[in-house]
């Protein structure tokens, strides 16, 4: 049994969220790449013994066309097929992940802003609205995470942890980082995700390998308010 297995004590916040919501709890984690997010997707998968789900943008068939050529592909398709390849993914991913909730804790590394954001920058027209359209539908339709986790970083910060994993770092990586965190810092995380239901939790990340035990307590914390 469940209550048998959850340890440490303060785990008992997991018994709990399960007998009242008759699943675990499902924890988003969202901003760009380069602040940290793989890394505290980790530890809070094994503090909480969670399940990760997660993107793997190499499956991608037209964002590899789009990073060979530095982003310099203007053809609207490209990028349309790109955002909904992302979208469709994404879709499934979460649908799949609720269903898996009835045995385990989940823990994303990624929301559904993430293709959207990406359309309003490289989309226009008939082609953003249709996009648009479509999201809405599938957002409003999924269940949604009973936390998301904004982890944030200065421009600064994220540049030179891309350069480190050995990313050259170019004008469109500059520009396109300037511009993502322009969106979060803006509020569409919790403009689109807080409610009665779902908690925004922000998590300053700008100093590397941050121990993240606040957080960890923070995300147990708020368990507690969601029960």
């Amino acid at each position: 049994m469940f209550s048998e297995i959850i340890v440490p004590w303060e785990h008992i916040a997991l018994k709990d969220f399960l007998n009242l919501q008759k699943r675990y709890p499902v924890i988003a984690i969202t901003w760009p790449a380069g602040v940290g997010k793989s890394t505290i997707t980790r530890e809070l998968s094994e503090y909480l013994w969670a399940k990760i789900f997660t993107e793997i943008p190499e499956n991608n068939p037209f964002l590899k066309i789009i990073r060979e050529t530095s982003g310099k592909v203007n053809d609207l398709t490209l990028w349309t097929n790109n955002q909904n390849y992302f979208l469709a993914t994404d879709v499934a991913e979460i649908t799949k992940a609720f269903i898996q909730a009835q045995h385990t804790p989940i823990v994303f590394d990624f929301a559904l802003t993430q293709p959207f954001i990406f359309a309003d920058i490289q989309l226009n027209g008939n082609a953003l609205h249709s996009f648009n359209t479509m999201y809405h539908l599938q957002f409003d339709s999924l269940p949604k995470p009973d936390i998301v986790i904004e982890v944030w970083a200065d421009n600064e910060t994220i540049l030179r942890r891309l350069q480190a994993r050995g990313k050259h770092i170019d004008d469109f990586v500059q520009k396109m980082v300037e511009k993502l965190n322009g969106y979060y810092t803006g509020g569409i995380v919790s403009e689109n995700y807080e409610s009665e239901w779902t908690k925004v939790i922000y998590f300053d990340n700008s100093v590397q390998f941050q121990d993240p035990t606040q957080l960890k307590q923070k995300v147990i914390q708020t368990l507690g308010q969601l029960m």
